[in-house]
């Protein structure tokens, strides 16, 4: 039976409950009156949230009794719920939040799913997406990691988890081939909230590049290349190139920021089809990025996005980091700004706020 939703609501949307790179904090503050629901941080993006839970009185058992309160709660005050990642909002639930999405859609709300990546890829059916394009993907590196990536349970998670979202989910947002897996719906595309007035106004760092700085900065080392980068800089040094390399590898966040706007290169990651939030960073930074983010495999990225970066394979840095160091000045810079044209017209929180806006303006009429 359908419960008749209550009239004059007074939240637009609560969005969470899980912080992946900041993109949970950027769709609700891309939704006018949403609300923010952090029940799993991010170990270097925060807030602020208008709701995380606290310790308190009763230990784990109290704190998720009162999130589960928190959740009802919402439920009586939203048009709709944004789920960012692959959690849920109630702790005790094991059915792939098959329970929530049927509580929310009874009562009348709408539910959205924004995956993130390794919340709904399939490392099997990733597998025949690295044979097809003859590309690794940094995903396919996980099981070296952890045994638990390369078990039965954890394939058939995702397959639940994409089961659930085709199944009451009124849209879904994922980039469709870096993080496939099971979903057979059509989907929208995974947008970047970057906040267009951090765009780096002046680009005075290449009026004179005497000696380049290179930034590498990785959450996971091994899946975005790391390695590669190391031997890559290595053997530069060996050819008699002078340069400063920055590697940030457990750094906060606004470390990397001040970096990023000291840096002419970036070394991305070479082990994915997209650039990640990172990349979007580096190119609002101005810097030269290598990236194996490439438009003709990712078909969700914009057409003529492959001009933004340096499209580098995991077999290509060490090359192309020469060819980059062999740049002149204005032909950095040249890089750097196509790089932050391509972020002004396809990643900053003002153009993927307004497409948010739009998708769920059209599910609410």
């Amino acid at each position: 039976m359908h419960t008749r939703r209550p009239k004059g609501r007074q939240i637009s949307w609560v969005v969470g409950p899980e912080e992946v790179a900041s993109m949970m904090v950027s769709i609700a503050n891309a939704l006018p009156n949403s609300y923010s629901v952090c029940l799993v941080p991010h170990a270097y993006y925060s807030g602020p949230y208008d709701y995380m839970p606290k310790a308190g009185f009763g230990g784990w058992p109290a704190q998720k009794l009162r999130e589960a309160w928190e959740f009802g709660r919402l439920a009586t005050l939203a048009e709709g719920f944004i789920y960012v990642g692959g959690n849920g909002f109630l702790a005790t639930q094991h059915d792939s939040r098959a329970f929530e999405f049927q509580f929310l859609k009874e009562r009348g709300l709408k539910v959205i799913c924004y995956f993130t990546g390794s919340d709904i890829r399939s490392l099997k059916v990733l597998a025949t997406v690295e044979e097809r394009v003859g590309l690794p993907h940094g995903a396919s590196y996980l099981p070296t990691l952890s045994p638990v990536f390369a078990t039965d349970s954890y394939d058939n998670a995702r397959k639940d988890l994409a089961n659930t979202a085709d199944e009451h989910a009124d849209l879904i947002f994922t980039a469709a081939v870096d993080q496939i897996g099971y979903l057979q719906r059509p989907t929208e595309p995974f947008m970047y909230f970057f906040d267009g007035d951090k765009v780096l106004d002046s680009l005075e760092k290449f009026d004179n590049v005497e000696r380049p700085v290179i930034v590498h900065a990785a959450s996971s080392p091994i899946p975005k290349g790391t390695q590669l980068v190391r031997a890559a800089v290595a053997a530069m040094r060996a050819e008699g190139f002078d340069f400063e390399y920055v590697e940030l590898l457990t750094a906060p966040h606004e470390e990397v920021q001040r970096q990023l706007a000291r840096a002419h290169i970036v070394l991305n990651q070479f082990y994915s089809y997209v650039l990640g939030v990172f990349g979007v960073e580096a190119l609002a930074a101005g810097a030269v990025v290598l990236s194996s983010a490439d438009e003709h495999i990712e078909t969700d990225l914009p057409a003529g996005s492959n001009e933004a970066w340096v499209v580098t394979y995991h077999y290509q840095v060490t090359e192309h980091l020469r060819r980059a160091l062999q740049l002149t000045s204005s032909e950095l810079r040249a890089q750097g700004e196509r790089g932050q044209l391509w972020v002004r017209q396809h990643a900053t929180a003002e153009v993927s706020g307004q497409r948010l806006r739009a998708a769920v303006a059209a599910l609410l009429d």
